[in-house]
């Protein structure tokens, strides 16, 4: 049934997206006519209806793009078009009030690029170059005081701050501090304005000096508007629609989180082996050219699940009580595996980014849980299927995901097993992702066996510092 419903699900959904990206070109025509009528212009229905069909087709083929970088979900299509909206009304009342070079275009692909897919962003941006296009046309309609060289002047300010919103979104990094965002975007901005200084003055055979610092200095302000109006909008998307920007990944793994706060409360064992994890993640995340604050932040949090019954895992259980004596192996597995999805319902309801939530479920992917199913094997004739002694996975999807299921397993590993030198470590951890690659846990991921070999460096020299003093170097001699 759901196979049947789905292809008809599809073409629901594209029908409404199709009908909203038609209200958002009448909406955008909508505020240009109700400026342009405040001057006492007006158009006919043939200017208006093909200026609407023009931006209609252009949002909807950045749309195609959207649903063909994987990026079409009803979230995404919403962030990415209010953004659009909030540039072109911004980009609308600079051409009514004569603020046209100052057109604050950067904050879109400033926004975009910081907590958006990349080729989303560049291509929402052209999108919006283009519309602006479309409304710089109908701004000079029916309007006497404009000549071919003041047209010719914005349409040269448009294309660089095409060029400006490219370089923007090249550049910045998507988890770039805030200090790395305000001095790049600024330098961009400043170059910019020069370009715009020099390009003024190449549009005419006697240059007007003032014209030229005019563009230059306009150009300058647009952006410092856009960083501006970036920084102030950014903190309330990231809230809205989840966006795990690198402010916002800052600030999650701040100790200061409630989360973090109760986990270290009701499961301080989980809480302290987190942090390890964690400091794992991170190290490894930049060996291999992963973001080290999403490794971090996604680590931190990948246990939460455990706050629900903290007693049922070792790592809390102080006393020398185990629950899990008086339970028969099958409730056991369930109450151990269940923690993975209980984490992501918990993250999800606190709107974390998806990103961490699926750290959540499936830093475990679809392994078994080896002790109980041994121990119901034991009690059990005959053979005993595994099926019902695994995770629910998914396995990990991404490398970071496959990170953190490795410095879970290593950290757990070595505080049960306690190696005493760097060769038993090093062979310890080589045997746990090399059991977890005989499991498949990482055919689903990107992660390559170079990368795994980094990641495996990463953890052994993390575990050496986390444990020195138990952990003697010994391959120094072996080596030389």
């Amino acid at each position: 049934m759901d196979k049947i419903d789905a292809p008809k699900r599809k073409v629901r959904d594209y029908v409404c997206t199709v009908l909203a990206l038609i209200a958002l070109a009448a909406i955008l025509v909508g505020v240009v006519v109700a400026f342009r009528s405040v001057r006492d212009v007006y158009f006919d229905a043939v200017t208006l209806v093909s200026s609407g069909g023009l931006v209609f087709l252009l949002l909807l083929v950045n749309y195609v793009v959207m649903d063909f970088c994987g990026r079409g979900d009803a979230i995404s299509t919403i962030f990415v078009y209010t953004i659009l909206l909030i540039t072109e009304v911004a980009v609308i009342m600079c051409l009514h009030f004569g603020y046209a070079y100052a057109m604050p275009i950067s904050f879109l692909p400033l926004i975009l690029g910081t907590s958006f897919h990349k080729r989303c962003a560049f291509a929402t941006h052209f999108t919006s170059i283009s519309i602006a296009a479309v409304f710089l046309t109908l701004f000079a309609f029916y309007n006497e005081s404009f000549a071919i060289h003041d047209i010719a002047m914005q349409v040269m300010v448009l294309v660089v701050n095409g060029a400006t919103g490219t370089l923007l979104t090249h550049m910045i990094h998507r988890y770039a501090s805030r200090f790395r965002i305000l001095v790049t975007a600024g330098v961009i901005v400043l170059i910019s304005g020069v370009i715009g200084f020099l390009s003024a003055a190449a549009m005419g055979n006697n240059p007007d000096v003032m014209q030229m610092i005019t563009v230059g200095v306009s150009l300058i302000v647009g952006g410092a508007i856009s960083i501006f109006a970036y920084f102030c909008l950014i903190p309330i998307f990231e809230r809205v629609f989840n966006l795990n920007t690198g402010l916002r990944l800052t600030e999650l793994c701040s100790f200061d989180q409630p989360l973090l706060k109760e986990l270290e409360e009701k499961a301080p064992g989980t809480y302290n082996h987190s942090l390890t994890v964690a400091n794992i993640a991170e190290r490894a995340a930049y060996a291999v050219g992963e973001d080290p604050t999403l490794a971090r932040a996604a680590a931190l949090y990948h246990d939460i699940g455990k706050i629900e019954n903290p007693e049922f895992f070792t790592e809390n259980q102080t006393d020398g009580y185990n629950p899990h004596d008086e339970l028969i192996p099958e409730v056991s597995v369930k109450m151990i595996t269940r923690h993975t999805e209980a984490g992501a319902k918990i993250l999800e309801a606190k709107g974390f980014p998806k990103e961490i939530i699926s750290a959540a479920i499936q830093h475990h992917g679809d392994s078994s849980v080896g002790y109980f199913y041994h121990k119901a094997q034991n009690i059990t004739e005959g053979t005993l299927e595994e099926k019902g002694y695994t995770y629910l996975g998914p396995k990990p999807q991404t490398k970071i995901n496959a990170i953190i299921m490795i410095a879970d397993i290593a950290e757990a590993a070595t505080r049960s097993v306690r190696p005493s030198t760097l060769e038993e470590l090093a062979t310890l951890i080589d045997n746990l992702v090399r059991s977890k690659m005989n499991e498949r846990q990482f055919d689903e991921s990107p992660i390559t066996m170079a990368e795994l070999t980094k990641v495996k460096k990463a953890v052994v020299s993390t575990l050496m510092g986390v444990h020195h003093e138990r952990i003697s170097y010994t391959l120094d001699n072996k080596r030389k």
